[in-house]
């Protein structure tokens, strides 16, 4: 199991909920209340992701958190 600062966001799973809801990067922080630059850098894996981001961003997109993150190696 991992550790919750270990978790990543999986740029894939993200763009496919976010492509099953026709969100944009954008309008996905808009909604998720969160900064377009911060939606970048946990993408490019430049900042932790923090468990109140990804449950705004789950929510924003009706998803599990545990869909929008990387699998364990």
């Amino acid at each position: 199991m991992k550790k919750v600062e270990d978790v990543k966001l999986d740029k894939s799973k993200l763009e496919l909920a976010m492509a099953d809801k026709c969100y944009s990067k954008t309008r996905l922080v808009a909604n998720a209340g969160i900064c377009y630059s911060s939606l970048i850098k946990l993408l490019n894996g430049r900042m932790k992701l923090t468990p109140q981001t990804l449950g705004k961003i789950a929510k924003t997109l009706e998803v599990k958190p545990k869909d929008l993150l990387k699998d364990e190696d």
